[in-house]
């Protein structure tokens, strides 16, 4: 008579070449970066330690199979900095349906802390806790994601610039 188990999940990839930085507070744009050894390229957006909150923003469509839940985000990133300490990530996002104004708060903002393990190597963050996208959100609404560095929490300490690959975003299907 139905599913009654757990809902199957879905992702979203926000990569670093896909983000742009908000135009108040914003990371450093996308770029291109080659390793020296085995020139690996990879895009990335910069977030320095500048005792602040850095913001960085992604544009698309909600899956067509979303089903208006929460979500959340996994931060994979790295530094080239020997240092092992931490750095706090936050996302937060909107959802907009046709015919709403462009112009509305976001929904609260969840933070994960993640320790950078050593000199540049991906770092990849645990899961946050749940983040509900402000508006009415459903399938295949208009969202625009924004995510942030704050190395002015006591808990960022790393004091090196945080270079984000992507982030991944998990939510349920209907």
């Amino acid at each position: 008579s139905g599913f009654s188990g757990v809902k199957p999940a879905g992702q979203i990839i926000l990569t670093g070449a896909g983000g742009f930085p908000s135009t108040t507070s914003g990371c450093t744009s996308a770029a291109q970066v080659e390793t020296g050894s085995n020139q690996v390229n990879y895009y990335n957006l910069a977030f320095g330690d500048t005792n602040s909150k850095l913001y960085a923003n992604w544009d698309m469509a909600l899956p067509s199979d979303y089903d208006g839940g929460t979500i959340t985000a996994v931060f994979y990133w790295l530094a080239l900095s020997a240092s092992t300490n931490s750095v706090v990530w936050g996302l937060q996002g909107r959802s907009y349906g046709d015919n709403e104004a462009i112009d509305q708060a976001f929904g609260t903002a969840i933070e994960v802390t993640d320790a950078n393990n050593a000199n540049g190597v991906v770092n990849i963050s645990a899961a946050t806790a749940a983040i509900t996208l402000a508006g009415t959100p459903s399938s295949s609404e208009h969202v625009q994601f924004r995510m942030y560095r704050d190395s002015s929490n006591g808990s960022d300490t790393l004091a090196a610039t945080a270079s984000l690959l992507e982030v991944r975003i998990t939510y349920t299907r209907t």
